[in-house]
């Protein structure tokens, strides 16, 4: 049976649709035109790539080859700081590998300490040497925030995002002593003289019975006082100490007498140098020698220790 003109054309115009090909039509109805084969649509083709991460290389295969293709094929999730190379929408070629590095970014807060500062300050009131605490130093606190940035468990950087004072310390402050007693010449008329020899009396001869017995000379009256006596058992214990405590006393000027009350290098008073029997050496203080003195505060020492001396501390 013959086919009719129009369901020939009909069915060549569904090919057309289909096949996107053109497709001929005749002009009579006694030939039917033929309807041309379909065509196939082309076949994608896949491209292969690797993805590293976390130590481990994952081969896949991309009909849209690019990073963030690869990286959901690869079942790969990324953390808010991973980085990720090339970027998410660079294109792929056979073979490029996509790397993943994960990083981890951490803060911690450290406590710091602020030590004090020491400063000294002149003061005159104060011997020479001396030193008194005025303010007594205290150390200060600090709190650090550090940032630690660590990229596939090594730590790359590490810095500090803020320093807050919380407690500010405090200077340690130090009283030294400037002052130093005036230095004065003893004058040789301030030493005890010593005593002249007196001529001894000439002896008489024995009278005679017959005779007056001669009246004997009386030895001449000397015009100077008797000086106190010098004598003792000179000690020189602890002689070191003696010179440290003289040196904070009077500078180490064992003659001194300044008009003060306190006399020679360890400054004793006349009460205190009566007291433990300075007269033994000289009327006062600094007319004894060096050695004298010691001797005299050995003697002060071993009743009261060092209680009397304002330079204790420098022994």
């Amino acid at each position: 049976m013959p086919i009719s003109t129009k369901l020939v054309a009909v069915f060549a115009s569904a090919a057309v649709l289909a096949t996107g090909a053109g497709v001929a039509i005749g002009a009579t109805q006694s030939q039917p035109t033929p309807v041309a084969a379909a065509v196939a649509a082309p076949v994608p083709l896949s491209t292969e790539v690797r993805v590293w991460v976390d130590n481990t290389t994952h081969l896949v295969s991309l009909t849209e080859p690019t990073t963030e293709a690869a990286l959901k094929v690869a079942g790969i999730h990324l953390g808010v700081h991973d980085r990720v190379s090339p970027a998410l929408t660079a294109s792929l070629t056979v073979g490029d590998t996509v790397t993943v590095n994960r990083v981890q970014v951490t803060q911690e807060t450290k406590t710091v300490t602020l030590e004090f500062a020491k400063t000294e300050v002149k003061d005159s009131k104060l011997a020479k040497g001396e030193r008194k605490l005025k303010t007594k130093g205290v150390n200060g606190l600090r709190e650090d925030v550090i940032e630690t940035v660590t990229v596939d468990g090594v730590v790359e950087s590490t810095t500090t995002v803020s320093e807050t004072v919380t407690k500010e310390p405090v200077h340690q402050v130090t009283r030294v002593g400037t002052y130093v007693a005036p230095k004065v010449v003893s004058r040789s008329s301030e030493r005890t003289a010593e005593p002249k020899k007196t001529a001894e009396p000439k002896k008489t001869a024995e009278p005679k019975k017959t005779a007056e017995p001669k009246k004997t000379t009386e030895p001449k009256k000397t015009t100077e006082p008797a000086p106190a006596p010098r004598g003792g058992e000179i000690n020189l214990a602890r002689a070191d100490m003696w010179d440290r405590i003289a040196k904070c006393e009077s500078s180490g000027n064992w003659s001194i007498n300044t008009g003060n009350g306190y006399y020679g290098g360890l400054q004793f008073n006349l009460a205190t140098w009566r007291s433990v029997n300075g007269p033994d050496f000289a009327a006062y203080p600094h007319q004894a020698s060096r050695a004298e003195q010691i001797t005299v505060a050995n003697r002060l020492y071993a009743l009261r220790g060092l209680q009397p001396w304002g330079c204790r501390h420098a022994a």
